[in-house]
């Protein structure tokens, strides 16, 4: 079983196609690092 402590949501549109380096700077960016055993939720514009 995958083990989360925290859900997170990015509130801005992300492109869908963007890779995991990309989707990885924009965690750090926006909530200062990845922490381990925590999911990261994005959404495009739709």
């Amino acid at each position: 079983m995958i083990r989360i402590d925290q859900i997170w949501l990015g509130t801005e549109p992300v492109d869908m196609r963007a890779g995991m380096d990309t989707l990885l700077s924009r965690v750090v960016m926006v909530f200062g690092a990845a922490q381990p055993h925590h999911a990261y939720l994005f959404t495009n514009r739709r």
